[in-house]
């Protein structure tokens, strides 16, 4: 059958044969390559321009440039020169990127697109660090607790206003920010945090100090406005209570929203000052709080909603991560229901009172800033209702608030 041909002598052809063909795939794959890269023709250059004090040249600064999408992949790496200048090339031609600079243990940001024939130029501004609260004002401070399937949710946000001049960045190794561990907490809380100028906040998980009363955070504080929001799960099968909390920041003005609305907050200095029936909440007022004041409060009571449960998780809550950018950074948590859309509704409602008093240009971008709120909230409620964490007639009916609102906003900003 074989003419001869014995089985080492078949064996020995045939393993000369597997090593042509191996040969040949590696020489096809190797003369490909360069094809493949050299489809990759974006090029993108700039300079790192110290902000803080422009004489400073941003001299060996490593760079990233990131790829915006699933994975927020890594395309190439970059030290600037002895100018601050830098060029990236082989980069795509098309699509989101990032440029990523780290300087002094910061990292900044900066999207671009590839322009036509895919060259960019990007500049990048980062700042030198301080460790001084100076000139870095605590903004505004919201908080909203809502009584679902046994549990309390405490929702915190709070604001910093970076003012320094000239600009600097808060990078304190000891945490840029802290807030209480509140007693009994079912589990580590979760935080988001919205940088200067971005609309997408970054999921962080905070860290716990070494004495188990608090935890912090290292974000750094970079100059403009910068939103920590923070969410505990408390215990509130019995229907009652007793929140402890030390405030490591002054609070001027405190406004608590409580859902539902027949849920009782008692504590000195609190004050219940309306009460929203068709949204179900109410809004408590708190006198103003200096740092370093532990406050003793009490919940009770309220007609508990259901709690959320995930299919795919065995009816455990859980934290669901999505495909894109958007969806994977977005802290979508079954027990939160409407807590979000509560504090930004309220807000919207109760600025109105005091625009009256504001000059045209403020009026006019003060409505603005309350309909990017009202954006963000209606994107917030399609995202819960995608992942069934709030029922559709209560999803139609918040919805339909907010358009309501919405409206009354666009006929106001013609006017």
């Amino acid at each position: 059958m074989f003419r001869g041909k014995n089985i080492a002598q078949i064996a020995a052809s045939g393993s000369e044969m597997n090593k042509n063909m191996m040969l040949r795939i590696f020489l096809l794959l190797t003369l490909s390559m360069p094809v493949v890269y050299a489809q990759q023709k974006g090029v993108v250059e700039g300079r790192v321009v110290n902000a803080t004090d422009p004489s400073i040249v941003a001299r060996s600064v490593e760079l990233d440039i990131v790829e915006l999408g699933e994975g927020m992949r890594i395309l190439k790496t970059a030290v600037t020169d002895s100018s601050g200048r830098f060029r990236v090339d082989g980069l795509p031609e098309s699509g989101r990127l990032m440029l990523r600079v780290n300087y002094k243990d910061v990292n900044y940001h900066r999207q671009f697109s590839p322009n036509a024939g895919g060259k960019t130029t990007a500049d990048i501004e980062v700042y030198e660090p301080t460790t001084s609260m100076k000139d870095i004002e605590i903004g505004e401070t919201r908080m909203a607790f809502q009584s679902t399937g046994g549990q309390l949710v405490s929702l915190e946000t709070i604001t910093f206003n970076n003012r320094t001049k000239p600009p600097r960045t808060h990078m304190n190794p000891e945490g840029n920010f802290r807030f209480s561990k509140l007693p009994g907490i079912v589990e580590p809380p979760t935080m988001r945090v919205t940088a200067p100028g971005s609309t997408m906040p970054l999921v962080q998980a905070p860290l716990e100090s070494p004495d188990g009363q608090s935890y912090y955070s290292q974000y750094p504080l970079k100059p403009g406005t910068t939103v920590f929001e923070v969410q505990q799960v408390l215990p509130y099968s019995t229907q009652t209570y007793a929140y402890k909390k030390m405030f490591y920041q002054d609070v001027a003005a405190l406004d608590i929203a409580v859902m539902p609305s027949d849920m009782v907050l008692s504590g000195q200095g609190l004050t219940k000052i309306s009460t929203d029936a068709q949204q179900n909440f109410s809004i408590y007022r708190s006198s103003p709080i200096k740092a370093g004041t532990e406050v003793t409060w009490t919940f009770s009571g309220g007609t508990s909603a259901p709690q959320t449960k995930s299919a795919e998780t065995g009816g455990e809550l859980s934290v669901e991560a999505r495909p894109d950018v958007i969806r994977r950074n977005a802290l979508i948590i079954g027990p939160l229901l409407l807590l979000g859309f509560v504090l930004i509704l309220w807000y919207a409602f109760n600025r109105g009172a005091t625009d009256s008093q504001k000059t045209p240009a403020q009026r006019t971008r003060g409505l603005k800033e309350r309909r990017e709120r009202l954006l963000n909230a209606i994107a917030e409620l399609d995202r819960r209702h995608e992942l069934n964490a709030v029922n559709r007639s209560d999803f139609l009916r918040q919805r339909e608030e907010i358009k309501r609102q919405l409206r009354r906003i666009s006929l106001l900003l013609k006017t």
